[in-house]
């Protein structure tokens, strides 16, 4: 009995020791851009600064706003307060007599008013900064489309290379075969030496490269994971297949000046750059208004009190308090606000500059993709031909190995051939959907 007992604990615990099969999360590319909203850390850095250029704007408001402030003192002086009177106010025959006066306790409270009424900088300058979240907003978008064309290459990626490996793996398995027939072949006296080697260097070849593309595969998963924000250690099982709305893809075929006009009305960085301009000559307005004058009400209410003793109920508490205008006309400061009304005009001409310029990157960049997209097209009905061609001779040439009218090394070069005809049909459709995922991130479609 202690004997089964003993039996069943080790077998338990034999089976506790095995390590867990890591899971697989199965992830399509609906929800890896869904992920990728909520988890990219560009994307919450960005968000953070699209908050803070908020905060940005209520400082710069404030100063629209009264200020009000309060302070209260007290000072302790070891001698008393010195004033110089006139000789015969004080009683002296001095010209100039200097008198101490007050207490040596010495209280001061007060609260005061400054409200802006006529202030140009600082009203422009709030409307800078309207314009810099608005900035900050379309740059926010412009990341959120980065990010989406970041993942869906990735996860393009990684099923074009699964897809890679297992035409390889079936080939490579196919060469062993092929390999042992070789040896089987040369050890009867029947087959050449040449041809077991070449045989050999064939299911080397592809050894190397399946464990290529393993690595890769393994290097792209993390990429992934890392632009989605998964950090859960957990194997990527992708559920979308390659060939998903390929046809459609293909239809969508636009002229250059067609492209270019949906570009306009929905590239964010173009919104971000032409902000960028309407923010400088903003400040351009803000700098010629520091030529301008001021006008604000000031206002102040003070109490005070001075004594030897701290009997607060004998002090006596007088109150002074006034409210009134103030107007501040710059007259002449060295030739600097001329120097930065000149330096603003010339980063308002950068800008513009920089809007042209991206404005024909665009243009230049929709015409190569939608010519590569347009011969991806073509490949591709152009390797679907050679893919069935490939099949049709592979076909005929195993019969006749089967039939004993052909060699082996036929059948190996035939079953190469066909291997490379499908990974060529797979690079075609991948450069379809990778030139149509461009295609839409350029013209501001592509969206998280």
């Amino acid at each position: 009995m202690k004997k089964a007992s003993h039996i069943l604990i080790m077998a338990l615990l034999l089976l506790g020791s095995r390590p867990l099969l890591a899971q697989k999360k199965a992830l399509s590319l609906q929800e890896a851009l869904e992920m990728a909203r909520q988890g990219n850390k560009t994307l919450q850095i960005q968000i953070l600064e699209e908050k803070k250029a908020t905060e940005q704007t209520r400082e710069s408001r404030s100063r629209l706003l009264p200020d009000i402030s309060a302070g209260a003192a007290y000072s302790y002086y070891f001698d008393r307060q010195n004033i110089f009177l006139p000789g015969y106010f004080a009683g002296t025959n001095k010209a100039v007599q200097d008198v101490a006066v007050g207490g040596k306790n010495a209280f001061n409270g007060f609260v005061s008013l400054y409200q802006p009424v006529l202030d140009p900088v600082a009203y422009r300058l709030t409307k800078a900064s309207k314009i810099n979240e608005k900035i900050q907003i379309e740059k926010t978008e412009d990341l959120k489309s980065q990010v989406a064309l970041g993942v869906s290459t990735r996860y393009l990626d990684i099923l074009m290379m699964k897809r890679q490996l297992s035409l390889l793996q079936q080939s490579h398995e196919r060469n062993i075969r092929a390999l042992k027939d070789s040896r089987s072949l040369l050890a009867q006296g029947r087959g050449l030496k040449s041809d077991t080697l070449r045989s050999f260097i064939a299911v080397e070849n592809l050894r190397s490269s399946v464990s290529y593309l393993k690595n890769n595969i393994e290097v792209s998963g993390m990429e992934l994971k890392r632009l989605i924000g998964l950090e859960e250690p957990q194997e990527l099982e992708l559920t979308d297949e390659l060939e998903s709305g390929i046809q459609t893809n293909r239809n969508e075929f636009l002229s250059v000046s067609e492209a270019l006009e949906i570009a306009e009305t929905n590239r964010n960085d173009l919104n971000v750059q032409e902000l960028a301009l309407e923010l400088q000559q903003q400040k351009l307005s803000a700098t010629k208004a520091e030529l301008l004058p001021k006008l604000s009400i000031i206002g102040q209410y003070q109490v005070q009190a001075q004594a030897d003793n701290l009997e607060f109920n004998e002090y006596v508490w007088p109150r002074t308090s006034f409210l009134g205008l103030q107007l501040s006309v710059p007259l002449y400061s060295g030739g600097r606000s001329k120097s930065r009304i000149s330096q603003a005009k010339i980063i308002a001409q950068q800008e513009l500059i920089r809007l042209n310029d991206l404005k024909d990157e665009i243009r230049t960049t929709l015409a190569n993709i939608i010519s590569k997209w347009k011969e991806a097209s073509s490949q591709l009905e152009i390797q679907v031909t050679t893919v069935q061609s490939a099949e049709l001779n592979h076909q005929m040439t195993e019969n006749r190995f089967k039939n004993g009218l052909g060699s082996r090394l036929e059948l190996t070069d035939a079953e190469l051939a066909l291997t490379q005809a499908k990974i060529n049909y797979l690079q075609a459709l991948y450069n379809l959907r990778v030139l149509h995922t461009e295609l839409q991130h350029t013209l501001g479609l592509l969206e998280l």
